[in-house]
């Protein structure tokens, strides 16, 4: 094959691919937002976030603890974070009136299983973001944040451990 034709040839084949692009689907210059609210009525509590301590990983046995102010997870012995992002619990609530809120927190360790097994791990110390009395205005909102330290004994199942913990709200 000539020098000429191979240059014809390539010349044809970008020709062919020209009108493909012209056709193509337009692409948006932006992604699209979402829009979401929090509707809370007075004298209720709603979760607007679950804790998540994200992904570990383990050599031996250890704890990760999540700080409910600035979210930031701490390991010690040999577990380390693997990825995802750590998260306290997160919750609203409202008053109809002046008053002051009693928040409740686990004072003892929750247990949270294996999903497909009998395994647990044990999840304790909750902390909150602020302190545990708010004193709100008339049809005040707040919000607050649960952090906990989860523990990981050594040749713990692997796998994704769930439960419930419990958080009340107490309006006088």
């Amino acid at each position: 094959m000539s020098r000429a034709a191979r240059t014809s040839a390539l010349f044809s084949l970008v020709s062919l691919s020209l009108p493909w692009a012209a056709d193509a689907a337009p692409v948006q210059a932006s992604p699209t937002a979402s829009a979401e609210i929090v509707l809370v009525r007075p004298l209720t509590l709603v979760r607007t976030a679950d804790m998540d301590f994200a992904t570990l990983g383990a050599t031996t046995g250890g704890s990760a603890t999540i700080n409910p102010l600035t979210s930031a997870m701490t390991v010690t012995g040999g577990l380390f974070h693997l990825g995802g992002t750590p998260s306290p619990a997160r919750y609203a609530g409202a008053a109809s009136k002046q008053t002051v809120v009693n928040i409740r927190i686990p004072k003892t360790a929750v247990l949270i299983r294996r999903v497909g097994g009998t395994e647990t791990l044990s999840v304790s110390n909750f902390t909150l973001d602020g302190q545990d009395k708010k004193v709100l205005a008339q049809q005040q909102s707040f919000t607050f944040a649960v952090g906990a330290t989860i523990t990981v004994p050594a040749g713990t199942v692997e796998g994704v451990y769930t439960g419930e913990i419990d958080v009340t709200v107490q309006y006088p």
